[in-house]
């Protein structure tokens, strides 16, 4: 995954994450948890596993219809100068449907959930013209999240 900046807080450390479609369920929280002891994440560790799941789930769920069997879903998670989180996860849609909603935490669903409780402070996505599809961006802070 090609390193992404954000605007404002530059990237200073970057874990990419690559998963095997046949497992990436499974192995969203162990290579997650992983990556952010690497990455030596000072935030909340379940509440950004939870919005790597969340995030994976929804790409192998809505993203999945232009891509190839063999392809892998990429992650990468980074931290910023500003200290925060960036969890982007790509999938091969060019389309978020709700993304008003879910940015807005009205509607269900477990992102807007995440939403709600604060565990991510900003949601984005971009459509990435190279592979057909976009990238979901979640940015979350350190700080103690109430899940």
């Amino acid at each position: 995954m090609a390193s992404l900046t954000p605007i404002g807080s530059p990237i200073i450390r970057q874990h990419p994450v690559e998963l095997a479609l046949s497992t990436a369920r499974q192995m969203t929280r162990v290579k997650g948890r992983v990556g952010l002891t690497m990455l030596n994440w000072h935030g909340s560790v379940p509440a950004a596993l939870q919005v790597l799941s969340v995030l994976v789930d929804n790409a192998l769920q809505h993203g999945r219809a232009a891509a190839s069997t063999e392809a892998p879903l990429r992650a990468c998670l980074s931290i910023t100068v500003a200290r925060q989180l960036l969890i982007d996860v790509q999938d091969f849609s060019p389309r978020f449907a709700n993304s008003r909603e879910v940015r807005s935490g009205t509607g269900e669903g477990l992102l807007i959930d995440l939403v709600r409780k604060q565990a991510i402070t900003d949601l984005t996505w971009f459509a990435d013209p190279k592979m057909q599809g976009k990238t979901v961006r979640a940015v979350l802070t350190a700080g103690v999240v109430d899940l």
